[in-house]
């Protein structure tokens, strides 16, 4: 039964943007974040074709309607904080007052109109809260404003906020093309700090450019669904998008992939990324599935959290929910560091990580443990990794489950026979370290693996070498064979 204690720490941000409205509740303050409830409902607040400046009236209702129900199981959670930001639609319209007011009224809630600067900065927070390291320039396309950030080594230094939304752009310009194309040229015209991002990389935010990725994800059979962190060199996306913006709305449907309520003003969102591209020339786009709502999140959190790695207090949610021995995972990276010495930091990371997940498939059926875990990392939502990063790491914990793991055609694309080789390695060190010890923690710290004399060397303390058996034998053989290593164990 839930504790009211974890119940109180729920918090909640509803964001009422110009497509959609949406709520997420968090169980809490974590520096890796995974909603707890995830529910959007597309009102179109900000369609206005007859361009009167006042919100649709149909989506009003929509979304009043949407509210109604997120008051109502806000309280039934016991969510403890809940913030309602409004963007572009609302504090354009000339009735936004108005629809706040009522939101209040019938709900109780009370929503903060945020203005394009603060959108921007929050948008720009989200995707600093998965690389607190990031540089190039942060786009958020919504449906009635684009926003733009210059990052440098995760600091903002310039935002700006223009009225380049898909939804705005086309319900304004349709398909005249010559006046869409001077619309955008003149608003792009006026960020001139876009140059000084040359060569880095555009994080792209927002529903509609997160459906471009859809659509390549679809056409090109990509062996990864999950958008977050794809990347995808500039001279493919000036291709993809200068054809997307061409296209009609039979077209894009034939492909699939993407919501029937952005297909009409999905050519106007390319229009616009490749538009942008070309005045900032970056050297790959990521796309991000953080914006807002994660930025939101990352600054409401004590600093001490803000400064943890994203991925790998990921990971230790991900054992604490679902492993046997999750606190088995620091001492077992301490363990076969040594034996790996020579890895780039990155990877250094990721067997820590690793480490911390290794343990993830146990209670599935041994003959499914191996593919089951793999499947399970490789399509998780909320791993701040990009895509390659991400096979890796699935192929990793794939590889500790079985001696000979072969993958599928995501790490068989992605991965260099070089890097699998590393995965196994991985995997086999991880395999060895759950088997010897049986994942109980302290044991591990009484034997050492190391490499010597062109062996690798399991040494034990005498007191537990009762611990060393017939499958601990094969499974360091077998560790030491992959590297072309013989292998000895000592007793000290």
């Amino acid at each position: 039964m839930l504790t009211d204690q974890r119940a109180s720490n729920r918090i909640a941000i509803i964001d009422v943007g110009s497509n959609s409205v949406r709520l997420v509740i968090f169980d809490g303050m974590t520096r890796a974040p995974a909603p707890i409830f995830n529910e959007k409902v597309m009102c179109g607040l900000g369609r206005d074709p007859e361009d009167t400046g006042k919100l649709n009236p149909d989506g009003v209702e929509l979304a009043v309607v949407a509210m109604q129900r997120f008051a109502t199981l806000l309280r039934a959670m016991k969510v403890s904080h809940v913030d309602v930001l409004a963007t572009a639609a609302v504090r354009a319209a000339t009735d936004g007052k108005e629809f706040c007011d009522r939101i209040e009224a019938e709900t109780g809630l009370v929503v903060k109109v945020i203005d394009g600067l603060e959108e921007a900065r929050l948008s720009a927070l989200g995707v600093i809260s998965g690389d607190p390291r990031a540089s190039g320039v942060m786009g958020d396309i919504g449906g009635g404003s684009l926003e733009l950030v210059l990052l440098d080594q995760g600091e903002i230094k310039e935002r700006v906020s223009l009225p380049l939304g898909a939804m705005r752009l086309q319900a304004v310009f349709g398909s005249d093309r010559a006046r869409l194309t001077a619309e955008i040229t003149r608003h792009l015209d006026s960020v001139d700090w876009l140059q000084n991002a040359s060569g880095q990389q555009l994080f792209a935010v927002g529903g509609s450019w997160r459906s471009i990725a859809k659509l390549f994800i679809a056409q090109e059979d990509y062996p990864i669904s999950v958008v977050h962190n794809l990347a995808m060199p500039r001279s493919e996306m000036d291709e993809l998008t200068h054809i997307i913006s061409q296209q009609s709305r039979v077209s894009l449907e034939k492909v699939g992939g993407v919501s029937k309520r952005r297909i009409d003003s999905l050519p106007h969102a390319a229009l616009v990324m490749n538009m942008l591209m070309a005045r900032m020339k970056p050297r790959e786009v990521i796309f991000s599935g953080h914006g807002l709502r994660e930025g939101w999140m990352y600054e409401v959190l004590p600093e001490d959290l803000r400064q943890r790695d994203p991925l790998l207090d990921a990971c230790l949610s991900f054992a604490e929910d679902g492993e046997r021995f999750h606190q088995h995972g620091e001492e077992l990276f301490r363990w076969c560091t040594p034996i790996f010495s020579e890895q780039p930091n990155n990877l250094d990371r990721l067997l820590l990580a690793a480490c911390i997940i290794g343990d993830i498939g146990w209670n599935e059926h041994p003959d499914y443990r191996a593919i089951q875990s793999y499947n399970r990392i490789l399509r998780h939502p909320y791993l701040d990794l990009n895509h390659h990063d991400r096979v890796f790491l699935a192929y990793t914990i794939g590889s500790r489950y079985t001696g000979n793991f072969k993958g599928d055609a995501s790490s068989n694309r992605i991965l260099d026979e070089d890097t699998r080789l590393t995965g196994r390695l991985f995997g086999h060190a991880i395999r060895l370290g759950h088997t010897l010890s049986g994942g109980a923690e302290g044991i591990l710290s009484k034997t050492a693996l190391k490499l010597e004399d062109g062996k690798m060397i399991l040494e034990f303390n005498k007191g537990i070498s009762t611990l060393y058996g017939e499958v601990v034998e094969q499974r360091l053989t077998k560790l030491a064979k992959l590297m072309n290593l013989d292998s000895e164990v000592r007793l000290s």
